[in-house]
């Protein structure tokens, strides 16, 4: 007799993340010349769902970017952090939501922003997302929860 298959535990946050992810296929289908500062936008909001769900399955709520600045860093006193994160994933979770606060509120069309630039930005949002997903899906799934979903 075969094992009874396990259901995998649900993730909001995850669905979350593969909603905003798909949302950003579609933008970018219809608008590929366009609208960098949402993309890059909604770059950040995957990798910001991405980053609670995984503090999720550590009991850890993550309510602000200060929260997650607090419970991530390492204290310096040898007492490590609430929440350990690799200190890579940690600077490109970091650094995908300045991109995104950038695109959102530093003049993002001011003659100093191109278009190449703010193409550039959006292509480093999307390294940044990758490595993020790359190093937190696996711990999901590991863990039994779900991180694929269709709409």
């Amino acid at each position: 007799m075969s094992e009874p298959l396990q259901t995998k535990t649900v993730c909001n946050f995850c669905k979350q993340a593969v909603s905003n992810e798909n949302f950003l296929e579609v933008v970018e289908a219809n608008n590929p010349t366009d609208f960098y500062d949402w993309k890059t936008t909604i770059v950040f909001y995957c990798g910001l769902h991405y980053m609670k769900s995984y503090a999720n399955t550590k009991g850890i709520n993550l309510e602000s970017h200060s929260d997650f600045n607090e419970k991530t860093k390492s204290q310096g006193t040898g007492v490590r952090p609430e929440l350990m994160v690799d200190g890579r994933i940690r600077n490109d979770y970091i650094n995908l939501r300045q991109l995104s606060y950038n695109s959102r509120y530093d003049g993002y069309f001011s003659s100093k922003v191109g278009k190449i630039l703010r193409k550039g930005r959006l292509k480093d949002s999307k390294e940044y997302l990758s490595n993020i997903k790359d190093w937190i899906v696996p711990k999901l799934e590991r863990e039994n929860i779900e991180t694929s979903y269709t709409f």
